[in-house]
């Protein structure tokens, strides 16, 4: 039987391009997807129910079914999954492919990170009146482990809780790493997009990387501005975020303010 690898991140650090280089350098011997079921993960719910089988049964179907199919691609070849919604369904799918399962936990600094989901729309109020807010998690969902953001959430820029978000992903794969009996390997997206990471993952995952390999340039599919804009020097009232980027090789006030402001509010497309 082969091995699956699953990939843990908060999205906008780089999965779109690992899934193409990965699927360039491996070839038939890997199925590489990115986000095969898009929002079909429901990572808010799944957090809560920690099993797609205490979900309601349209739902659960539809991630069992998903996990069916991985079944299968393993009795051929490897399997790779680098989307960020199956992160709260990472210890589920431990469990189900114990023995043959690795992870790839990659990172990016909470400043950027936030940034680019704030160009997502994520935590801004919604274009239309009749469109739902796009929000990833919130401090409200049963399973989260930074409650303290409670009582303070509606004081919160969407800047601030695209932060939240990146602090309770993050957190929760640390976690995971700690208690997960899986191979586990940690990248950081600042380093990702280089011939040199790439081989370490391709080792990393089994597969041969003594192949002719050559870095695609980086990608970002959505390419999109952000609507506003908000002091990146808030993140320093958020201890537990400094807290965690330092733990994960960060200093939380590292970042230029005018870069962002470019990237975020201007032109160009560094995702």
């Amino acid at each position: 039987m082969h091995q699956a690898l699953f990939v843990i991140s908060t999205g906008r650090c780089g999965t779109q391009w690992l899934a193409r280089a990965l699927q360039s350098a491996c070839g038939e011997e890997a199925e590489v997807t990115h986000e095969p079921l898009h929002s079909g993960y429901l990572p808010r719910k799944m957090l809560a129910a920690t099993d797609p089988a205490k979900l309601d049964q349209a739902n659960g179907d539809i991630i069992l079914g998903h996990i069916a199919r991985i079944e299968e691609t393993l009795r051929s070849r490897m399997y790779i999954e680098c989307g960020y919604p199956l992160w709260s369904t990472l210890p589920y799918l431990l469990e189900r492919f114990a023995g043959r399962v690795r992870v790839v936990h990659l990172v990016r600094h909470p400043v950027p990170t936030a940034w680019s989901w704030l160009a997502q729309q994520a935590y801004c109020p919604p274009l239309a009146s009749h469109l739902a807010m796009k929000e990833p998690l919130s401090p409200f969902d049963e399973g989260v482990h930074f409650t303290s953001y409670r009582d303070r959430w509606s004081g919160l820029t969407p800047y601030e809780k695209a932060l939240f978000y990146w602090l309770e992903v993050n957190s929760f794969a640390s976690h995971l790493e700690q208690r997960a009996d899986a191979p586990w390997l940690r990248i950081c997206f600042e380093e990702l997009f280089s011939v040199g990471t790439l081989k370490t993952l391709l080792t990393f995952a089994g597969i041969d990387a003594s192949v002719n390999l050559h870095a695609p340039p980086p990608t970002d599919d959505h390419p999109y501005l952000a609507g506003h804009w908000s002091d990146p020097a808030l993140i320093a009232r958020h201890s537990d975020v400094v807290e965690l980027a330092t733990a994960l090789g960060y200093d939380a006030m590292d970042f230029d303010a005018v870069k962002l402001r470019r990237r975020y509010l201007g032109t160009g497309i560094d995702g």
